[in-house]
């Protein structure tokens, strides 16, 4: 960038005005400095926002008690204001501060991308074994301690699994839904139809835990396969002593499935070539994707957003980014650079037609293994997707699904919620949910004996969380960030009906996976630098 000289053009003093022309000079440097900076001013403003958000809903929940009974809640409240006020600050810095912050933190990148060779320690065997030790440990000391079965989700699972076993057993529950004589529309059947098989409440935690551990030991070993055995290992450990995944995988409800399928599908994911160089389009893979969410989605409907997010993610492959973004930059030049050639470097995007039958091949397969369902739900509800609690999103609190159901259609029921609620009212749910979701998903990388405690293990997570997702460079990550994404807006305006850690557990897999990734990478490069 070269200072912009000062333009003269001087005036034929014939006419009126003898003073030359002069234009302003524009320094370059500094609006590319502005622009570089900008990004990281915004984040800080969202910081301080985010930050004083949080701190205001403390405040409302405890009030004086953060002063005088000081608690794990008055640390949270003092942690958001030091937030606020680093946000306040980066805001105000001036541009050589965020100069010299920004050419670090590309470094810092640079070495966290860079392709290394995977971690194979025997450490990461050992962590392997213990992992399974550890959870089968856990789970004879947690499975007693369960909630019983009395208005909640177990007793509703145990009642239509008995159900079900009365009326035939998994085989004719399969003709009822295509039949239409199958109505439930709240717990989705497969998990209905395996428990029918013994539905009984001791029987059922058993059936959870042995799904669960299936799940770390497959997720374990794929992970290790990709990553080395030190990374599989580590994440199997993280699972293993995982408050969110040993309570929910020890109790009859369906998440110990839900997590089999996703362990499957996040390993599909990582063996997927990336769509923009790959040579042929991988079909055997995109049939298995669409086949594990099928029976992902026969288990629990919140998989209908895992499929949005890989369609998102397909889809996005199409789009050159690089010229995308640089629609938003201000280019300079100056007369010594214009006889230069410029140098262009685009982004490779995949075809339509790799596109095209890569979107075909995932949501075919899908309809064939989901087909029970989708024609169900079309011949009973009108709709292949139906679930009773849709209706729930467009309430205030919490109500019986099946009766809102019956008062009208999904779409007339947001057509109410949007009449009858401000703008502010409704943007005001959302930033609430998010600020709550950051809380409850931070709050479930936590292990045992831990309960709120279980935040400040997510805390010092976090930046192992983004070393790990630096060091993937493959598609996975892309696809990762679409589903926190998707998850996240979807359950943050579902929390006046229900909050909690099972709606984000289809993330806990994948998250763990990238924070024992970010750990492995750290210590690479400690190691590095002290032997260079």
């Amino acid at each position: 960038m070269l200072r912009c000289r000062t333009l003269v053009i001087s005036i034929n003093p014939k006419f009126e005005n003898d003073t030359p022309l002069v234009y302003s000079p524009v320094d370059f440097r500094k609006v590319a400095c502005l622009m570089n900076t900008l990004g990281p001013r915004l984040v800080s403003g969202a910081l301080a926002g985010i930050s004083g958000l949080a701190l205001w809903e403390i405040v409302q929940l405890k009030g004086a008690e953060l002063i005088e009974r000081p608690s794990l809640a008055s640390a949270a409240a003092g942690c958001c204001v030091v937030a606020s006020l680093i946000g306040v600050a980066g805001c105000l810095v001036p541009n050589r501060f965020w100069e010299r912050v920004l050419l670090k933190a590309k470094n810092g990148c640079s070495i966290f991308s860079e392709a290394t060779n995977p971690a194979d320690h025997w450490l990461g065997s050992l962590l392997l074994s213990f992992s399974m030790i550890v959870y089968f440990v856990v789970m004879i000391n947690l499975i007693p301690q369960q909630p019983t079965p009395t208005n909640n989700d177990q007793a509703a699972f145990l009642s239509q699994a008995k159900s079900v076993q009365e009326s035939g057993g998994a085989a004719a529950l399969v003709k009822q839904l295509f039949a239409g004589e199958y109505t439930e529309a709240n717990q989705h059947p497969l998990y209905v139809a395996l428990l029918s098989f013994f539905p009984d409440y001791e029987a059922g935690k058993r059936l959870s835990a042995m799904f669960g551990l299936l799940a770390l030991l497959i997720f374990s070993i794929g992970i290790a396969r990709q990553y080395g055995n030190l990374t599989g290992g580590l994440t199997g450990f993280l699972l293993s002593v995982n408050a969110a995944y040993c309570q929910l995988t020890g109790r009859v409800v369906c998440e110990g499935l839900l997590l089999f399928f996703i362990a499957c599908l996040w390993l599909i994911v990582l063996r997927l070539p990336d769509l923009r160089s790959a040579l042929k389009i991988p079909y055997l893979a995109l049939i298995g994707l669409g086949l594990m969410l099928g029976l992902a989605w026969l288990t629990k409907g919140t998989a209908l957003l895992l499929m949005l997010g890989l369609l998102f993610w397909l889809c996005s492959y199409a789009v050159n980014w690089n010229r995308l973004c640089s629609r938003f930059k201000k280019r300079s030049a100056s007369k010594n650079d214009s006889a230069a050639e410029p140098t262009q470097t685009q982004t490779i995007t995949a075809s339509m037609k790799t596109i095209l039958v890569s979107v075909c091949l995932l949501v075919a397969s899908f309809a064939v293994i989901a087909s029970p369902l989708l024609v169900r739900n079309a011949r009973v509800y009108g709709s292949p997707t139906f679930n009773a609690n849709s209706y729930l999103m467009f309430q205030d609190e919490f109500t019986e699904p099946h009766a809102l159901a019956r008062q009208g259609s999904l779409s007339q029921a947001a057509r109410n919620y949007l009449q009858t609620h401000s703008v502010a009212t409704i943007v005001k749910r959302e930033v609430k949910g998010l600020l709550w979701q950051v809380f409850i998903f931070l709050r479930s990388l936590g292990p045992l004996p831990f309960e709120e405690g279980r935040l400040f293990f997510g805390l010092l997570a976090a930046p192992f969380l983004l070393v790990g997702l630096l060091s993937e460079t493959g598609p996975a990550r892309r696809l990762y960030l679409l589903w926190m994404l998707l998850f996240w807006l979807a359950f943050a305006w579902y929390l006046p009906i229900a909050a909690g850690e099972r709606f984000l557990m289809p993330l806990l897999l994948p998250t763990l996976a990238f924070v024992s990734l970010g750990i492995v990478r750290v210590g690479q490069v400690i190691m590095q630098r002290r032997t260079a």
